[in-house]
């Protein structure tokens, strides 16, 4: 997977229109994972915006991070919310930049709009516009 990450990365980086090489990375649930994932394993990523993806393993990785972070969780998230803590205590023990947005009242893949029983559509929104904020922001030229 680091392998595939790291030539998904080189392969947007050499894109015309991608402004001076500037990446970020974004996924939800595994692909949040994999987005968190990426940003530990390659130092030239400019931001990545994880939507309720696991921690990296081992948590250690997380002192490899380079770019800053838009972490996206639902409150009741019983799969990655007892993870949250310590994440964040690593991101602190490390002095990483890094935000975290918890929806209360939203569940893992509030964002899925085909899922009556998850979809949180206030938090969706709001997650939406913060993580195309936080892109504008270290992405832009």
């Amino acid at each position: 997977m680091d392998r595939d990450l790291r030539a998904t990365f080189d392969y947007l980086r050499g894109l015309d229109f991608v402004v001076r090489g500037r990446v970020g990375a974004a996924g939800f649930c595994w692909g949040g994972a994999n987005a968190l994932r990426m940003a530990t394993q390659v130092r030239e990523l400019s931001a990545a915006v994880p939507f309720y993806g696991r921690n990296p393993s081992p948590l250690e990785l997380v002192e490899r991070i380079a770019c800053p972070l838009l972490l996206i969780y639902g409150e009741d998230d019983p799969f990655i919310m007892p993870g949250v803590p310590a994440l964040e205590a690593a991101l602190k023990q490390y002095g990483k930049t890094y935000e975290i947005k918890i929806y209360p009242g939203a569940k893992h893949a509030f964002h899925n709009d085909t899922s009556s029983e998850r979809y949180h559509p206030d938090a969706a929104r709001d997650a939406w516009a913060r993580s195309g904020a936080f892109f504008r922001r270290h992405l832009a030229s």
